[in-house]
């Protein structure tokens, strides 16, 4: 992930669908390893729209701190982490399309 932030947001979105995608994976639940079919597409269509403009800050750090409460096994900082990174997501999303040259609306 670290490396897409330099790249292209399709680079962008495909890797945070890969970051997405690997707790899904890492359960042995069949089931919850699927959710990215549900998840991913509009995932997508979001990280596209957003790393598709240079205002909006390195999205690594906030998927580091969720990434490093998950391996020490701290489930609270990793919930902590996790609602601060979604709660980043919508703050870019949001200043991404209600900005006055934007060409996508929701």
């Amino acid at each position: 992930m670290a490396r897409a932030h330099t790249h292209s947001s399709a680079d962008a979105a495909e890797a945070d669908a890969s970051f997405h995608r690997a707790p899904f994976n890492a359960t042995g639940n069949d089931m919850l390893a699927r959710m990215d079919l549900l998840l991913e597409p509009g995932l997508r269509v979001r990280d596209r729209v957003v790393h598709a403009h240079e205002q909006i800050d390195d999205p690594v750090p906030s998927h580091r701190a969720v990434l490093d409460a998950v391996r020490d096994q701290d489930p609270a900082r990793a919930e902590l982490a996790m609602l601060d990174l979604l709660a980043k997501a919508v703050h870019d999303f949001d200043q991404v399309t209600r900005a006055p040259d934007s060409a996508w609306r929701p």
